[in-house]
């Protein structure tokens, strides 16, 4: 682990947690994860890939009242995973992996914190980031989480309007254990500025989202979401949109860029059912950017494994809820389905793709069990390259609070 890597977040997080035992209003919480996860791939030259493994996420969030507006603000986390299964000596993207010595870490941690100043609604913070937003995101996908450094002022403008403004210099990746630089196709940045404005209108109904943001040397990125929910009657309509925009800047370390995201998804709900209907195009000769470590893209309409973000991709989406509290409370499954249609390789078009997933939830709501989870993820992913594959990953969950 490189010590000039880990001495920012380490040393705030120590500040952080000492503070945090004296400030005034303190939250804990705890969450236990276990996870099984399979790969399999219908190439008979392609190994299975996976592992089991059991990981804790610690958080802690204080203030200190110093006037009756004013109080510092502290924070402190702890994440840590073990391999509960023999090394394969592949990359499952879950525990770090060595390419060298084809060794995958029997744990790992990531330590971090952050400290800060709370006026009012305004908050800003130095320190460790879980931020969510449309180019960098917080997944809970996985053993442990992806984690951000650098800075960030949040303020509630009015009960309406919330604005973000943020600075991150370095992030963690979910199957890292070190700090470092933002990256997109192996090529590093500086930092990633960015503004994010959220408006809700018409008690809530109608939520509006405008990103603006610099990935310096790399590329700039803007987005506007809209999310409009509504009931006729019985039923339920949630109406989702979101646009991208993606243009090359600075010293252009990835090349030209000039990509658009369309996506649009309707939602039909009626009584413990929901179903959905959705098309995605990506616009442009390359492939929508993403962050190195496989941090994905929670705006979609409808993210899912497979990602369908290739240049020139079409793809139609269906999706299938069905709220099964009426035989067990907490129980949930979820169907959905992706065809995708000629993307784009080197040049060429005429690709497609294609995802169906059935996801269980169920969580323990109340009673001595309460914060009890479990879920159960099948994935089959297809596509004309040979990568088709089937994926299984069962979560067990227990999350306490203090």
């Amino acid at each position: 682990m490189s010590k000039n890597i880990m001495v920012v977040p380490l040393l705030t997080a120590m500040a952080a947690m000492v503070n945090c035992a004296f400030a005034k209003e303190i939250n804990v919480d705890v969450t236990l994860k276990n996870l099984y996860a399979d790969r399999d791939f219908d190439d008979s030259v392609k190994p299975s890939v996976g592992s089991w493994s059991q990981g804790i996420i610690a958080r802690a969030n204080g203030e200190h009242e110093l006037t009756q507006y004013l109080a510092l603000t502290f924070t402190g986390s702890i994440q840590y995973a073990k391999r509960l299964s023999d090394d394969k000596h592949l990359n499952d993207m879950i525990l770090p992996f060595d390419p060298v010595t084809k060794e995958q870490a029997s744990s790992y941690n990531k330590v971090a914190g952050s400290i800060g100043a709370k006026y009012k609604q305004h908050h800003l913070s130095w320190g460790e980031q879980w931020v969510d937003t449309p180019l960098a995101t917080t997944d809970y996908s996985r053993q442990l989480i992806t984690i951000y450094q650098g800075l960030l002022y949040s303020g509630q403008l009015n009960e309406q309007l919330k604005l973000d403004i943020g600075y991150l210099d370095k992030y963690s990746p979910r199957n890292e254990e070190d700090f470092r630089k933002l990256s997109v196709n192996k090529k590093e940045s500086d930092g990633l500025t960015y503004i994010d404005l959220k408006h809700k209108a018409f008690d809530s109904q109608l939520q509006t989202q405008i990103f603006v943001s610099e990935l310096e040397d790399l590329y700039n990125q803007y987005s506007i979401g809209l999310n409009y929910k509504n009931s006729v009657d019985q039923f339920r309509l949630n109406t989702k949109f979101r646009y991208y925009y993606t243009k090359e800047s600075g010293d252009e370390l990835l090349g030209d860029i000039d990509n658009q995201y369309f996506g649009l998804m309707q939602e039909f709900g009626y009584g413990p059912n929901t179903i959905g209907l959705g098309i995605q195009k990506i616009e442009g000769d390359s492939n929508f950017p993403m962050l190195d470590g496989a941090v994905p893209v929670l705006s979609y309409i409808n993210w899912t494994q497979g990602t369908f973000n290739k240049a020139n991709e079409l793809s139609y989406h269906v999706t299938f809820n069905h709220d099964a509290s009426w035989a067990l409370p907490g129980l949930n499954f979820l169907f959905r389905y992706v065809d995708g249609q000629n993307y784009m390789i080197n040049g060429q078009k005429g690709f497609d793709e294609s995802e169906f997933d059935i996801i269980m939830n169920y969580r323990v709501n109340e009673g001595r069990f309460k914060g009890l989870g479990f879920q159960w993820l099948n994935l089959n992913y297809k596509n004309d390259i040979q990568g088709d594959y089937t994926e299984n990953r069962f979560f067990t969950t227990y999350t306490m609070k203090f």
